[in-house]
């Protein structure tokens, strides 16, 4: 009887060791078997790394270009099985700010943010990136660096910066998060409706704007026609204050109308 037990011992011990050397692939391989509670900032930034390196794997969502005064933004969201793994915004403030904010997801909950930030001034540009580590929605770490020449800051090394005594900076970043997916679902504030298509003589845009007032607006660059556009050219007041459903890619920090074959006036409208 006691062999028969060695014997069982033995073969349990074999499948453990032999499932621990399998290695998956997977970006959230790494950290999958960790508690919240238990990553560290190097693991974050590896998983991070895995994120970037196989952004094809995922689900990509693109917002509209957003416009507020000299503030125009837009959002990209990559998800796997409804759930976000990468929210990143793009911001650009005339010539005088440009952003980027990447958000790192692991189980639904946001562990990195990543800033990078250029502003110009009198005396040329001064680039800043900044993280921020969160375990169970706290942040633990925050470092950043900062350069006066942006080829020059990719060499620099992350410097922590004390962790701020405001209570709610963790709450900030959640709420930031909820903006983005606004954003992304055109919703609240970015709720936007057909205002007007514009015809310029070299360029056509269709005009959006919030049904809040005030608040922002979105343009669209009509470079071919369809049924669509027709139907907006030919009779605009029948759309006037809908919510109108088209595809759209952005390029060169502008989002272009994606013409659909077959399509008809009604298609455009949001069901």
């Amino acid at each position: 009887m006691k062999l028969y037990t060695i014997l069982i011992l033995l073969a349990v011990f074999s499948t453990i060791t032999g499932c621990n050397k399998f290695k998956s692939d997977h970006p959230q391989a790494e950290i999958t078997d960790q508690y919240t509670t238990d990553l560290t900032a190097n693991s974050i930034l590896h998983y991070a790394d895995s994120i970037n390196k196989n952004l094809n794997r995922y689900t990509k969502a693109t917002s509209l270009v957003y416009m507020l005064g000299d503030l125009s933004f837009y959002v990209e969201k990559y998800s796997e099985a409804d759930q976000p793994i990468l929210l990143i915004e793009h911001a650009f403030n005339g010539g005088v700010s440009n952003s980027l904010k990447k958000y790192y997801f692991r189980n639904d909950s946001l562990i990195l943010e990543e800033e990078k930030n250029q502003l110009a001034n009198d005396d040329g540009s001064i680039f800043k990136d900044s993280r921020t580590f969160l375990r169970s929605n706290t942040i633990f770490k925050v470092e950043n660096r900062t350069a006066s020449v942006g080829g020059e800051i990719k060499s620099l090394p992350f410097l922590d910066v004390p962790l701020s005594v405001n209570k709610t900076a963790d709450k900030t970043l959640l709420d930031n998060v909820k903006t983005l997916n606004d954003v992304i679902n055109r919703v609240d504030r970015f709720d936007v409706v057909f205002e007007s298509i514009t015809t310029f003589p070299d360029s056509r845009y269709i005009v959006l704007r919030s049904k809040i007032q005030n608040s922002y607006t979105a343009s669209i660059l009509v470079q071919e026609k369809d049924a669509f556009i027709d139907s907006l050219l030919n009779d605009p007041m029948t759309f006037k204050d809908q919510k109108l459903n088209f595809t759209w890619a952005i390029k060169d920090k502008e989002a272009v109308y994606v013409p659909v074959a077959n399509n008809t006036s009604a298609s455009g409208l949001k069901r």
